[in-house]
């Protein structure tokens, strides 16, 4: 779960997905892509909890995969 806090303060509108209210919010899921954008806009976002099976099996958001060149194929 995540609590997001607006930089503008009161306002009472969705943004991505996630519904705002007095400038606060609370998400059970964010995309990738959702989370990026408040932080790149100056939202104030807290993961409240950690899920305990993602951390068991790994899985949860994925980190940006950054390529690195081509792989060549073994003759």
């Amino acid at each position: 779960m995540y609590a997001i806090t607006s930089p503008d303060g009161d306002h009472d509108e969705t943004i991505a997905g996630v519904h705002f209210t007095a400038g606060r919010a609370a998400a059970d899921e964010l995309s990738y892509g959702a989370l990026l954008y408040f932080r790149r806009h100056g939202y104030e976002v807290e993961q409240l909890d950690q899920d305990p099976a993602a951390e068991a099996t790994g899985d949860g958001p994925a980190p940006p995969v950054t390529a690195k060149g081509r792989a060549r194929a073994k003759e």
